[in-house]
């Protein structure tokens, strides 16, 4: 039993690597199942076993790397070692995050994974929010999730020239904190 489990592992690694390095070389979209399984070295209907198109094997090893991203933000402090951890764990899976972030096909999972982390630091502008104020914390959640994406992309664009303890604190100052400040002013629109 265990060496067909240790096969099927080594297959679906194998069509998962062919995936990345495939988009990495020529972009998602013009990427073929005949291209995947012939890098992978892997028979056509092998793929189909496991999978139901390419869209369905990039959510799959995205879905790896979003569980991973939102174990990191499900802590709801928000502060400065949660944003190294990020930063870092973007260093060290640079490749997969350029995909999740640059490429067309991965739009629905960054929503989704956008929304989860937004999800994750609700409970905190929640807890500082004060009803009078401007900005309501499911607008400030969000905010704050994306900017974190966009500020990851364009750390990963610009070939990383920070380490990941200087854009944890770029963050926490520059989205977290002007945010969460936000979430506390009073309206000036009374």
């Amino acid at each position: 039993m265990e060496k067909t489990d240790r096969r099927v592992r080594k297959t679906l690694q194998a069509l998962s690597d062919a995936l990345v390095d495939l988009i990495l070389e020529k972009g998602y979209d013009s990427i073929t199942i005949k291209e995947i399984t012939d890098r992978a070295d892997v028979a056509h209907a092998t793929f189909y076993r496991h999978y139901r198109d390419k869209h369905e094997l990039l959510r799959r090893k995205l879905g790896e790397i979003v569980g991973e991203i939102e174990g990191l933000t499900r802590e709801p402090t928000l502060q400065d070692a949660e944003g190294y951890l990020i930063f870092k764990h973007a260093e060290e899976n640079s490749t997969l995050y350029r995909i999740l972030l640059g490429s067309q096909g991965t739009l629905e999972v960054r929503k989704w994974l956008q929304d989860r982390m937004a999800a994750n630091t609700l409970r905190t502008c929640q807890s500082l929010y004060q009803p009078n104020s401007l900005v309501p914390p499911q607008v400030a959640a969000h905010h704050i999730a994306g900017s974190l994406l966009l500020l990851i992309e364009w750390w990963l664009n610009q070939a990383m020239p920070y380490p990941p303890h200087q854009m944890a604190k770029i963050y926490e100052r520059l989205i977290v904190s002007a945010t969460l400040n936000a979430v506390q002013l009073e309206s000036d629109m009374a």
